[in-house]
């Protein structure tokens, strides 16, 4: 058996003055009697000359020790553990930006690791242990086990990442992992720099390892260019006191200005640079030079990359129509040739056809086509012409995304091609006989959509909808950026979105890894976990597209290091220990009824004289 409250048993020094009230002779006062024969008794204590009298043994006496034990024993909360039985824990550190905050020494991140190795050895020689990481994404670092130098081991490799960490599903996780030993059985033990209230239950126990800290970030870094000139803003967050602050800005890794400024506690504050060679810049770097709790939202990066524009040939003999929808893109490059025309040059990223394909298509290159005829390469069968009746969509596809926006009432068709699609393709609009009216597919990377008809035997372009349609195209062909992402925070996935001619991309972190990625599928790059500038290469058989992108830090999320959660108290870790069932049972429920029926008794005896 052990005590949960071991300070409880502190009220068994209330025995002390009930005994005095026994032996301690009581005080009488003088009253006039009739006779003295009944107070014989009475007399003989009178003449004692000591304050106290000899202390018997008395029922009252036995039933009022008895409840103060029993009330000590309550207030110490005994349990008792069955012998041979272990207790299930799941430890989980957090490794967020915040835990590498200098408030507490020498850091949060060590203190909480300190504590774990602390909480470790502590183990019993039957305990379990599973470690769980929450990172940007929780997962299991080590366990269950109960060999400790393997869980300290596993302990002293982590690191705190650069982003945040999601620690709601970290604990969620650990909950789950407890589940599977039984349940209620074991606890979980959280180390962080702050708890969780819509987390917290009897089995769970945060460890909190914060100290207040003073700390100011670049909240954010972005540019303008306008007329030939570049404009960088900055903004500046104050997370502590009162303070002035100097910052610096470097092009390129020179130095080119600096300023100071005041910043009240809580507040933030724009700073502007000006004066900036858009065509000579190419990286630029905003610091705060004043050392605080957080050094590492200290420094802001943003990229500036060579603009790339998607080529893209319009064949046709006339359509205005749709000329004018393609247009609407002001990152592209629109060139218009007529049917049958050869062209010096096939370095196009989208070929638009219509009424007309050419027999043999270009090698790279992605494909609308409007009213296509039959086309061995793609595998297109085209037979009678038809007379649509009715439009209806399909949503439940995977290219469902092309027709957001799309609500086609009083589409008009006058005649179209029975298209037979090729395998692979997906009908994405239908007459009501099911016959393809706009389909979509992708074979080798290459995204190709047909329509059955042409725009000039169809009310579509005069509808509002077919812009809308042309751009949702557009973006699945050549997405917006297609090359290189923008802002991006530690720990956030990249998509790495190619060029149609790319067959592999390769990037290059900032502490000089290289990955490689083929160019479809389009691959995601995930290990964003280092601050700093990652270059992105896309390669194609004649040509490169060199870029970068920057990654830096939630400062939103991170970098307010004040704290908003008091540390576990007392009753939350009882709770937890009480909650490590099957192994230990909480027995003070029984002393406190026998308490009860103790009192009860005691009440009886002292109004009938027992």
């Amino acid at each position: 058996m052990s005590f949960q409250n071991p300070w409880g048993l502190s009220a068994l020094l209330l025995l002390i003055p009930l005994i005095l009230l026994y032996i301690l002779k009581k005080q009488y006062e003088d009253r006039v009697i009739s006779s003295t024969l009944l107070w014989q008794q009475v007399s003989r204590e009178l003449q004692a000359a000591k304050p106290w009298q000899r202390l018997r043994t008395r029922l009252l006496l036995i039933l009022q020790i008895s409840a103060l034990i029993l009330f000590a024993l309550s207030l110490a909360r005994p349990a008792y553990s069955a012998e041979g039985e272990s207790i299930y824990y799941v430890a989980v550190l957090d490794t967020s930006a915040r835990m590498q905050a200098s408030d507490v020494k020498p850091s949060r991140m060590e203190a909480a690791v300190n504590a774990l190795m602390d909480f470790i050895d502590g183990l019993k020689a039957r305990d379990t242990m599973t470690i769980v990481l929450a990172g940007h994404r929780p997962f299991v670092l080590a366990g269950p086990s109960g060999v400790k130098s393997e869980l300290k081991r596993h302990v002293r490799q982590v690191e705190p990442v650069s982003g945040s960490s999601d620690l709601y599903s970290a604990v969620q996780l650990a909950r789950t992992l407890l589940q599977d030993q039984g349940e209620g059985a074991g606890q979980i033990h959280v180390f962080s720099d702050h708890s969780l209230s819509d987390s917290v239950q009897g089995n769970t126990v945060f460890h909190t390892f914060t100290g207040n800290g003073q700390n100011a970030a670049v909240a954010h870094l972005s540019y303008e260019l306008r007329d030939g000139s570049l404009t960088v803003l900055s903004r500046i967050a104050n997370y502590g006191d009162d303070r002035d602050l100097t910052l610096e800005m470097k092009v390129d890794g020179v130095l080119q200005n600096v300023k100071q400024i005041s910043l009240p506690a809580g507040e933030e504050a724009n700073v502007y640079w000006t004066d900036l060679v858009p065509d000579s810049t190419a990286e630029i770097e905003v610091s705060i030079l004043e050392e605080d709790d957080l050094m590492l939202d200290n420094t802001g990066i943003i990229v500036i990359n060579q603009e790339y524009h998607g080529k893209v040939l319009l064949t046709t003999e006339r359509n205005l129509f749709l000329e004018r929808a393609v247009s609407l893109r002001k990152d592209m490059e629109l060139f218009k040739a007529n049917p049958g025309e050869i062209l010096e040059s096939s370095d196009f990223h989208l070929y638009i056809y219509d009424g007309y394909m050419p027999e043999n298509l270009p090698e790279n290159g992605h494909i609308i086509a409007f009213a296509p005829p039959s086309h061995e390469e793609i595998g297109l069968v085209v037979e009678e012409e038809i007379l649509p009746e009715g439009i209806k969509i399909s949503f439940q596809s995977q290219y469902s995304d092309l027709l957001q926006y799309i609500e086609p009432e009083g589409y008009r068709i006058a005649k179209a091609g029975k298209m037979n699609l090729p395998e692979g393709f997906t009908a994405l609009i239908t007459d009501n006989e099911g016959n393809p009216l706009l389909a979509a597919g992708e074979r080798e990377g290459r995204k190709t959509a047909l329509f059955s008809f042409s725009l000039h035997d169809s009310n579509l372009p005069l509808k509002p909808d077919f812009p809308i349609l042309i751009q949702n195209l557009l973006s699945w062909m050549l997405p917006p950026e297609m090359t290189f992402p923008g802002p991006v925070y530690a720990g956030e996935t990249v998509p790495l979105t190619p060029f149609p001619d790319v067959s592999h991309i390769t990037v290059t972190s900032p502490a000089g890894k290289k990955y490689r990625f083929d160019a479809y599928p389009v691959p995601v790059f995930y290990d964003t976990r280092d601050i700093g500038v990652y270059e992105i290469v896309q390669h194609a058989e004649n040509r490169t597209y060199e870029g970068r992108f920057a990654v830096s830090v939630p400062t939103d999320e991170v970098s307010d290091l004040r704290s908003d959660s008091p540390d576990s108290d007392t009753a939350a870790r009882e709770e937890a220990a009480a909650a490590a069932l099957p192994f230990q049972k909480d027995i003070w429920m029984i002393a406190g009824w026998i308490l009860l029926l103790l009192l009860l008794l005691e009440w009886q005896v002292y109004h009938h004289g027992i």
